[in-house]
């Protein structure tokens, strides 16, 4: 087990910069999520954590230990790619045993650690079975355990179930959650797939062109986003997010959509209270889908009044898109739901549940600590 520091780590390839001046630290045993789109930056940083790529400049600590200099194969790393890394002519049980075999480990000791990671990647039963008969599936649990038998201090897995179905996917994050239970391994997982993070990781860093934007827990990136790329990023579908000019009459204040739509805000609410403390008049609205509310046209609370465009029923939930130009929503109902094209419904945005964005910067305007599970 060990604690990664990483400080002001920078990396660039001739005059790009493919990670720049990123500072996080993974605590000793925590799952860490490296999340964001491609060309982020999160597997370069991942390769300068494992040595294959030198950082440009900046620090890499393992438990306080400066290792920036440290060939890779000192540096006690397990690490599993994209594409399975196993050797197909040989069998799972001489896989599994290949790295301890190196290492001069007894036999008796091989046996054992082969039988007990067989065992907890559901392997038991192929264990004589030529690699290269396994199915793609079998083959990434093979990759796994091939680099988790060697019990390393720190466990790097660099997008380890893109090649995968989707239902072996679900199945292999539990997988990976147990793993790491029972290991007690600290693990940094590069993803681009925001339900992988959000399920498998103690704390997500989400990244884009090559600079942390947020670092927290799911829970926090979720419902707190930074910005307006976190908020966008995270969530499917995403966080509606809509511009809005301030507008104050009779001492209420108010926000106007591009269409003339107005919201009214309570008085000396959470909205009003971010929105007076602003410095621009004009503002990005946010809202996640599942925090909007249908109500009935009549319904004397203030909304908005929105066609509908588009319904999608999936499964027990229904996402209805509503308006056009640039004031568009999504709602997430969790029951069927049916409506005609073009008919008005209203929808209520409750304001503990609104977020406000500088529209220039992006960042998240908070006058209040946020509840996160609010």
């Amino acid at each position: 087990m060990a604690s990664i520091d990483l400080i002001n780590l920078t990396k660039t390839f001739g005059p790009a910069t493919a990670v720049n001046d990123l500072t996080l630290n993974v605590r000793d045993n925590e799952f860490v999520a490296l999340l964001g789109p491609s060309g982020c930056g999160k597997s370069t940083t991942m390769n300068m954590i494992a040595g294959i790529e030198h950082p440009t400049s900046g620090e890499i600590r393992f438990d306080g230990r400066d290792i920036s200099g440290l060939p890779a194969n000192k540096r006690g790393i397990g690490f599993v790619f994209q594409n399975y890394a196993i050797f197909t002519h040989l069998s799972v049980r001489e896989n599994l045993a290949f790295a301890l075999r190196v290492r001069g480990v007894p036999r008796q000791e091989i046996n054992r650690r082969v039988a007990d990671i067989a065992a907890l990647m559901r392997l038991s039963d192929k264990l004589d079975r030529p690699s290269a008969r396994l199915s793609v599936n079998e083959m990434q649990k093979l990759a796994i355990g091939r680099s988790a038998i060697a019990e390393p201090a720190i466990f790097l897995l660099d997008e380890p179930l893109s090649n995968v179905d989707a239902a072996f996917r679900a199945f292999m994050r539990t997988e990976l959650k147990h793993l790491q239970h029972a290991l007690k391994q600290t693990m940094v997982y590069v993803t681009h797939d925001q339900i992988e993070a959000m399920s498998l990781a103690d704390r997500i860093a989400v990244m884009s062109n090559g600079v942390l934007q947020q670092f927290g827990t799911p829970e926090e990136v979720y419902n707190a986003p930074a910005n307006t790329f976190v908020a966008n990023f995270m969530g499917s579908p995403s966080m509606n997010l809509i511009t809005a000019v301030v507008t104050e009459e009779s001492g209420r204040t108010a926000m106007s959509f591009k269409n003339a739509c107005n919201l009214a805000l309570t008085a000396d609410g959470p909205l009003a209270t971010r929105l007076l403390s602003s410095k621009s008049r004009e503002v990005t609205f946010g809202i996640r889908p599942e925090d909007v509310e249908l109500a009935d046209t009549s319904d004397p609370r203030p909304g908005l009044t929105l066609p509908a465009t588009f319904v999608e029923p999936i499964g027990p939930r229904t996402t209805i898109h509503l308006g056009e130009g640039e004031v568009r929503m999504k709602v997430i109902t969790e029951k069927r739901f049916r409506t005609g094209l073009g008919q008005a419904l209203k929808i209520i945005m409750p304001e503990p549940k609104c977020h406000l964005f500088d529209t220039k910067s992006g960042a998240a305007l908070r006058m209040e600590a946020r509840h996160v599970n609010a």
